[in-house]
């Protein structure tokens, strides 16, 4: 049984997909879409890095690609937690965005492959901590902090959502709840 937590995550990756969807990316949700990069295992899509497959909530391509650049890819990364998020998860997000940036690899007798400017935003429904915000600053990590009043009806309608779900789940008896 999911809870109201899980439900609640769920919802803002579902919003934050919507908000890149409608601001000019192409959502990457199956490994079919780029078979060299991305790996799907189950309901999770992750991406290639130099020494790791990395999980990913939310990645879109870019549409367009300036001249003498790399196709841009974005990473979103949805946190509803209780606290603020820490310097850990920024920290995560530098080494992610490391190791997917220098997987650049060929093998005998095959072409280079394509490579991409991947980049990274962390949202949070409670802000992040003062460490967090510096190591960010200092490595290019975007944060979004979503726990100001100006975001008062996202929080909300994620929460009477999460909160409607959970309630319908339990009303049916269902073990687990249909999120991919």
């Amino acid at each position: 049984m999911a809870t109201r937590a899980t439900l609640r995550g769920y919802l803002l990756e579902e919003s934050l997909a919507w908000l890149l969807r409608h601001s000019g990316y192409r959502l990457l949700v199956d490994a079919q879409q780029d078979p060299v990069e991305l790996v799907s295992e189950g309901n999770t899509l992750r991406v290639r890095g130099r020494g790791a497959l990395h999980q990913v909530d939310v990645l879109g391509e870019f549409a367009f690609t300036p001249a003498f650049s790399l196709p841009v890819r974005l990473f979103l990364e949805a946190k509803f937690y209780r606290t603020p998020c820490r310097l850990e998860v920024v920290r995560n997000a530098h080494g992610v965005l490391h190791d997917v940036n220098e997987n650049f690899m060929t093998l005998p007798s095959t072409r280079p492959r394509q490579r991409y400017q991947y980049s990274y935003a962390l949202f949070s429904a409670n802000g992040f901590t003062a460490d967090a915000q510096k190591y960010a600053l200092a490595h290019q990590i975007s944060l979004v902090d979503l726990s100001g009043e100006s975001f008062d009806w996202l929080r909300n309608a994620l929460y009477t959502t999460a909160r409607a779900l959970f309630d319908a789940q339990t009303t049916y008896h269902l073990r687990s709840f249909p999120v991919s």
